[in-house]
């Protein structure tokens, strides 16, 4: 009987063994991998193999190719699954990654239009507006702008040292005992300009998400409205899937 591992490609057996080291800690971030040559000698394998294998932990984000640098090491990207409404912080933990908080400010404001648009308020209702810089391992990598329904969480502006050290939303659960049921949350794509490049500390032209989430609590009511950019080098998002729709 014919073993399974037979039927996979010599270029994917070479990547799994190098996406293990570089897990493992044997290669760490910022390192460089043996050069193509000394890899062609190690496994036997052809240039193009090779390549291949490096092409595969590219697209994985576990390195970056440079040429006449050869293939660097860099910290993987925080995937953030959208089948669960989950905070920034949390999905920044799941992946073993330390956060930090910047400068975090609470206000007490009147709701803007697009906010009364979006939350669907009465003309003169007040929001709490949570603005602050989230870091993963001491980097700046998103800056949230989050306006909260006020009548739902007085006194939020008390909190801010408890939003410092946990997620908004564990936050939310632990001290307002709500249950967030749902969210639409709307990803585009853009390069950074001045504002960005000033609060996220980068250059100019790097890519980044702009989104935009409203999330609904367990009866129906439409409580948030948070607007982030993010480092789209330092953070993806998959999409779960299934099934096909019905016709």
């Amino acid at each position: 009987m014919k073993h399974p591992a037979a039927d996979i490609p010599l270029y994917i057996k070479i990547s799994r063994i190098l996406k293990e080291e570089i897990e493992s800690g044997l290669y760490k971030v910022g390192d460089l991998l043996p050069s193509e040559e000394e890899l062609e000698r190690r496994f036997g394998a052809s240039r193009t193999t090779i390549r291949n294998a490096l092409g595969e932990l590219e697209r994985e984000g576990l390195v970056l190719r440079r040429r006449g640098k050869g293939t660097i090491v860099q910290e993987p990207k925080t995937a953030q699954n959208m089948n669960f409404i989950s905070s920034f912080t949390e999905t920044l933990r799941e992946k073993g990654v330390q956060v930090g908080t910047g400068i975090v400010t609470i206000e007490l404001i009147p709701a803007p239009p697009k906010v009364l648009a979006a939350l669907g308020l009465e003309k003169g209702e007040k929001v709490y507006l949570v603005q602050r810089t989230r870091l993963a391992n001491g980097v700046p990598i998103a800056f949230m702008t989050n306006y909260l329904l006020a009548r739902v969480v007085p006194g939020l502006e008390e909190k801010k040292e408890a939003l410092r050290r946990v997620g908004l939303y564990q936050l939310l659960e632990e001290e307002y005992g709500l249950v967030l049921k749902r969210a639409v949350e709307t990803i585009e794509a853009y390069l950074s300009g001045p504002l960005e490049a000033d609060i996220l500390q980068i250059p100019e032209k790097v890519p980044l998400f702009h989104t935009v989430r409203i999330t609904y609590l367990e009866d129906g009511t439409p409580f948030e409205m948070v607007i982030s950019i993010i480092r789209a080098d330092k953070y993806e998002y998959r999409v779960y899937l299934e099934g096909r729709p019905k016709k």
